[in-house]
């Protein structure tokens, strides 16, 4: 099946396979600051210009309807006009992949030997070329920050695959850019997998509700929100069948998320703040894919914890660090769901406080990962701990039972130790001769 549109910048930390301590609410600490990246990224400057085509008559007032039917709904005004360019398969495939590199730079290739270390990818796996075969399987057209312009798969037998409905999407999204400028948005760094992922949730979730509103004028505005959640759920049905069953949970679930729990979220803030509200929203994004799926959460400014290990321990003991990122609620549920169905991977994940995921590496060595993660109260963490435990025992084997509160399991020649200590879980994978040590460092 076709989606209904997506925005290509598709950087899919959502790591498809991939994948301190104090009780109640969590305080509102203070987020390291943002450092805004405004520079077009060295990749991009590389790139064949796209194929200038003059559009049919067709897709032409196809595409005029479309601008104008995203302006008016969006209550945004164009501040200019962006173009609009038909590509060939090859063309828009080879298009996809470009933006993934020029987009995902080296996070993309940290977080796959990040996936891998932590079991969650297979070894030498890729997210950079996952992410485009992905792009190019899902969507029918994309807009694209770096062109400013919506690309549009063309349909080989001459036909217009595309749709009102489609390219409203799209140009919901050059809206956004042309106001907010998606690219100093997305490429803002410290990197975050979480909150990169609460982002791209806002930026669909955008354009899935004028979508909506489009389609279903009065009806929409009417009912509950729940009820947007489980509509857009159960749409994504036949995906789950079809692309879903190409791609590992986490990617597919993350990828949902976006469109199905971002409409929730950018309603739930309309329904709030009206059109300027959902505005706010990109001048003021949530932190974390908490805040999204618990939009009470990001109204009362509920912040994730922050989770630090000390690296300067693990560097005297050799270890370098070579990516390091929170996955977030939404990143704990999608690993979960290897194991869990969709209810206990999202019950499991609900306590979620705070998390931080690592790759460590040394010449010769095994990697190693580690993943501290904090929850709201000692019952989240016991039951995420007995989760995680279940995806364990999917492909593992226990070795150590002696300890209530600690499991050790054999897999493809690692060792994973699950250590529950408190409202805290941590997770340590690797060499057998390294992994004991790490956690001792970990709990220092």
């Amino acid at each position: 099946m076709r989606t209904k549109g997506w925005l290509i910048l598709f950087i899919p930390l959502a790591l498809g396979a991939l994948l301190l301590l104090a009780c109640g609410r969590k305080p509102a600490t203070r987020q390291k600051a943002l450092v805004p990246v405004v520079a077009l990224p060295d990749a991009a400057r590389k790139w064949t210009p796209l194929p200038v085509r003059p559009l049919s008559a067709q897709l032409a007032r196809v595409r005029a309807r479309a601008m104008q039917a995203a302006a008016a709904t969006r209550e945004l005004g164009w501040l200019a006009e962006p173009g609009m360019t038909e590509l060939s398969g090859w063309e828009y495939g080879t298009r996809t992949k470009e933006m993934a590199d020029a987009l995902g730079g080296e996070e993309l290739h940290g977080l796959s030997r990040l996936a891998a270390a932590g079991g969650m990818l297979p070894e030498s796996t890729d997210l950079a070329t996952l992410a485009a075969s992905f792009a190019a399987a899902s969507a029918g057209a994309a807009y694209s920050p770096l062109d400013k312009q919506v690309l549009l798969l063309a349909d080989p037998h001459g036909k217009n695959p595309a749709g009102d409905s489609l390219l409203t999407h799209e140009f919901v999204h050059a809206l956004q850019d042309q106001h907010f400028d998606l690219l100093q948005l997305l490429l803002a760094r410290p990197y975050s997998f979480d909150r990169e992922e609460a982002l791209f949730a806002v930026v669909e979730g955008d354009a899935m509700d004028v979508q909506r509103r489009l389609e279903q004028p009065d009806a929409f505005a009417r009912r509950p929100l729940e009820d947007v959640a489980r509509a857009e759920d159960a749409r994504f049905g036949e995906y789950r069948k079809e692309i879903g069953a190409l791609f590992p949970p986490l990617l597919t679930e993350t990828f949902i998320f976006r469109y199905r729990d971002g409409l929730r979220f950018v309603e739930t803030v309309r329904r709030k703040g009206g059109a300027r509200g959902v505005d706010e929203l990109f001048r003021r994004p949530p932190a974390s894919s908490e805040q999204v799926l618990h939009p009470e959460k990001y109204f009362a400014n509920e912040l994730p914890r922050e989770i630090a290990l000390d690296e300067q321990a693990f560097a005297a003991a050799g270890w370098h660090t070579s990516a390091a990122t929170p996955l977030g609620e939404i990143g704990v549920r999608g690993l979960l769901l290897k194991a869990l169905s969709a209810p206990d991977a999202a019950r499991a994940a609900a306590g979620w406080g705070g998390d931080r995921a690592y790759l460590f590496e040394r010449a010769g060595g095994t990697p190693l990962f580690l993943w501290q993660t904090a929850w709201d109260r000692p019952e989240d963490a016991a039951e995420f701990f007995r989760a995680y435990n279940t995806l364990c025992g999917r492909a593992g084997e226990s070795v150590d039972k002696s300890d209530p509160a600690q499991s050790v399991w054999r897999a493809g020649g690692r060792v994973t130790i699950v250590r529950h200590d408190g409202d805290g879980v941590l997770i340590v994978r690797g060499a057998d001769a390294d992994v004991r040590a790490a956690l001792e460092l970990a709990r220092r």
